[in-house]
């Protein structure tokens, strides 16, 4: 699976609010459906660019995250329309770029997310949908505590294999 689309974020630095924009948002996904019921996207990776979010004086952000991804819906591929809704867990990647301080900081912590989305099936081997995720983390990096939240909509394309 292929996703893109953008995130709104709502962070907060060391306990204050962060002003918000929107962001790029990209991933991608491999994954195995056990069942018209079940579908689990067993190892995905997802990158966010801070770019239109102000974190801070002369800083430039962005997250990767490394996550599992639950999708419980209706997936007959006679079905042209799939609805399902999914729960996520992972780590999170915040990237932290201070031209100020010329220093650059990462640190990795937990995310979970909530979402939902409908696939529609253009063929018996892909198909497309729209997704919405909600997720969060926090963590702290050189005791400055950053806990960020994003609500994405992002556009998928999946191919599926196997017998």
């Amino acid at each position: 699976t292929f996703s893109m689309g953008f995130s709104v974020p709502d962070a907060t630095v060391g306990g204050v609010q962060a002003e918000s924009g929107t962001n790029g948002h990209f991933g991608a996904a491999i994954g195995i459906q056990t069942s018209d019921m079940f579908r689990w996207d067993i190892a995905e990776v997802r990158y966010v660019n801070f770019a239109g979010t102000d974190l801070g004086f002369g800083t430039s952000r962005s997250a990767v995250s490394l996550a599992t991804t639950l999708n419980w819906g209706y997936f007959n591929k006679s079905a042209r329309f799939q609805p399902y809704v999914s729960l996520g867990l992972g780590t999170e990647r915040l990237r932290d770029y201070s031209n100020a301080k010329a220093q650059n900081a990462s640190e990795w912590g937990f995310q979970w997310s909530l979402g939902g989305g409908i696939d529609l099936n253009v063929s018996d081997d892909f198909r497309t949908g729209i997704r919405y995720r909600y997720s969060k983390s926090t963590r702290t990096i050189e005791s400055t505590s950053y806990s960020l939240a994003a609500h994405a909509v992002t556009l998928e394309f999946a191919f599926r294999g196997g017998p």
